[in-house]
């Protein structure tokens, strides 16, 4: 029994490692990749994004953030480097339901980004939220791909 069980166990765990890592971005037919989608809890957070380099490129020169759903303050939004920079780009105040903001960018389109850190607050409460008045913010965060690195 400890035959079969063990080496099911380990390519069990293995599989639910692979599904969990971040699979290779959809392009969109205007070039936007979507590199993540964060909910926003009532109160002010900060979430890093890290990027897997292990799939697709991370050369990108521009950034955008999408909210779907509900509210959201943006306090500040830091891009981290392969080679170590921090990039801080402009606070963009508050975003609603199906609106972005404008396309943010990058200092080094020709270097990965490692990691993107984002301080946000939704907007409303969880009061509110079980009263069906408002809803936790759902963010998502695009990148377009650099025109020259095909990587």
């Amino acid at each position: 029994m400890r035959k079969f069980l063990y080496p099911f166990l380990t390519g069990f765990i293995l599989l639910i490692t692979l599904v969990g890592c971040n699979t290779t971005p959809k392009e969109t037919d205007n070039g936007w990749v979507k590199l993540a989608t964060k909910t926003a809890n009532f109160q002010t957070d900060t979430d890093k994004i890290t990027l897997n380099s292990l799939f697709g490129s991370n050369h990108y020169y521009s950034l955008k953030l999408t909210c779907i759903q509900g509210s959201v303050q943006i306090d500040s939004i830091q891009v981290h480097y392969a080679d170590g920079h921090v990039q801080k780009l402009s606070t963009l105040g508050l975003l609603t339901k199906n609106s972005s903001t404008r396309a943010m960018k990058l200092d080094r389109d020709q270097n990965k980004i490692k990691s993107i850190d984002l301080t946000y607050s939704s907007v409303g409460n969880a009061t509110l939220n079980l009263a069906g008045v408002t809803k936790k913010a759902k963010l998502e965060i695009w990148a377009k791909k650099s025109a020259d690195t095909n990587k």
